[in-house]
Formats: structure tokens, C-alpha cells, sequence
């Protein structure tokens, strides 16, 4: 638990102290990077193999608001074996995504860590 003793600014920063391992073993990588996949590089919307019908009701429903250089660019990356993933941020509730950010991940790492990772002091609040 945090004492503040000086002066509080209505500061959007909060301090944390980890005791770790120099070093992520093998499994805190492969986990870390699957949470970054999962979370933040969108969800699987086409793939090369997708049907013409399914490209065109993916831009009418869902992405209305892309322009015909949006649309090409899918194409293009579509017809090179490439698929393609979407999402959203919502800003509005960043600030509270941003600390679940280092929290999840902070799980990962106690998780599949054999107690190289500890959370002396994870309390994000401010």
C-alpha cells in the first residue's frame, strides 16, 4: 500500500515495484506474446480463402466508414495471402485499459514463472 507524504498533483501516474528474474523464461515469452496477440493486433476478420460475398459484407456492415483506398489496400493484402484483423480502442476508458494492460500481464508472468516474478507492490490506483 502507497503512503503519499509530499504534495498530490492530480497525477494519472501510479508507481509499482516487481522483483524478477533478468531474464523471461520461455513460457512468460510465448504467453506474453499470445495476450499482445489476443488483445491488441484485432480480431480475425478475412482470410485469402475468403469468398467475394464475404469481403463485400465485411465492407458494407462493418466497415462502412473506410474509404475505396481502405478497400483496395484489404485486397491487395488479401490477394498476397495476407489476413487481415480489426478492432477498436475506446479512449474513453483508456486509462483503466492501460493498468489491466500491465496487470494481465503481470498474471502471465506469476503464472509461468516457477516464483521467478513477484508483485511487491502492483496497486495501480492513485
Amino acid at each position: 500500500m502507497k503512503i503519499r507524504m509530499d504534495f498530490v498533483t492530480n497525477s494519472s501516474s501510479s508507481n509499482f515495484v516487481l522483483a524478477r528474474n533478468s531474464m523471461l523464461n520461455e513460457k512468460q515469452k510465448e504467453k506474453i506474446l499470445q495476450y499482445i496477440e489476443k488483445n491488441f493486433l484485432g480480431e480475425l476478420q478475412l482470410t485469402p480463402e475468403s469468398t467475394e460475398e464475404e469481403i463485400q459484407r465485411v465492407f458494407e456492415e462493418d466497415w462502412a466508414f473506410y474509404d475505396e483506398r481502405v478497400q483496395e489496400a484489404v485486397r491487395e493484402a488479401l490477394k498476397s495471402g495476407k489476413s487481415i484483423y480489426s478492432d477498436s480502442v475506446c479512449f474513453e476508458v483508456c486509462e483503466n485499459s492501460y493498468a489491466s494492460v500491465f496487470e494481465d500481464i503481470w498474471e502471465i508472468m506469476k503464472e509461468n514463472g516457477n516464483e521467478d516474478f513477484e508483485e511487491i507492490d502492483g496497486d495501480l490506483s492513485y
